[in-house]
């Protein structure tokens, strides 16, 4: 069982538990959103990170908590999806607990949750990130993998560089326009009016 999950299970087990959501995921640039599941509120969001050098990057996003994950580890799930369907679909065993999957950021595992087993798909650098996806939704993931490998694809070659090269623009065009100032800003402050005013 992942380090957090059995934390959690200790302050559950308490009679006052605080819940302190995870810090929201990064905004990505020009996002393509799947539907896992809209009663329950689980999509899947694949855009690119600016805080991560324009990677591109998968939020596992419910109504309050979200894993981040990269193309290679999504691949890496799909191809074990046969595996893990079978794990799912048999019947709950609360002391059967297997990890499916293992990287330096993310982990995958399972567990028994309402009476159902689960998959947990949970990351090693934040805590509190970390997303339960029933039958329904791995199912739901394996019908839509073409299309979001397809997404990756168009992301990488063709989007990317032009992502890229709009930034290159705006840099080039604010270092123009900072030399041209009398009095550059001199605060994080001033330079963002000084930008949102270009």
């Amino acid at each position: 069982m992942t380090g957090s999950i059995a934390n959690m299970k200790k302050h559950y087990n308490q009679k006052s538990f605080t819940y302190v959501p995870p810090t929201p995921p990064a905004e990505l640039i020009d996002c393509d959103n799947f539907i896992l599941d809209f009663a329950d509120r689980k999509f899947l969001n694949v855009g690119f990170d600016s805080e991560d050098k324009f990677n591109i990057v998968i939020h596992i996003i419910t109504p309050s908590r979200y894993v981040s994950i990269y193309e290679g580890f999504l691949r890496r799930t799909f191809s074990l999806m046969g595996n893990i369907l079978s794990f799912i679909l048999d019947v709950p065993q609360k002391s059967r607990k297997q990890i499916f999957l293992e990287d330096e950021f993310t982990v995958v595992s399972n567990m028994v949750y309402r009476g159902e087993n689960v998959l947990v798909v949970e990351s090693k650098k934040k805590e509190g990130c970390r997303v339960l996806l029933d039958r329904k939704n791995l199912l739901k993931l394996q019908y839509m993998e073409e299309s979001i490998f397809e997404t990756f694809a168009r992301k990488s070659t063709i989007i990317r560089p032009v992502v890229l090269r709009q930034f290159e623009i705006i840099g080039n065009y604010i270092d123009r326009e900072l030399t041209n100032v009398q009095s550059p800003p001199k605060t994080v402050e001033e330079m963002i009016i000084f930008i949102k005013n270009l």
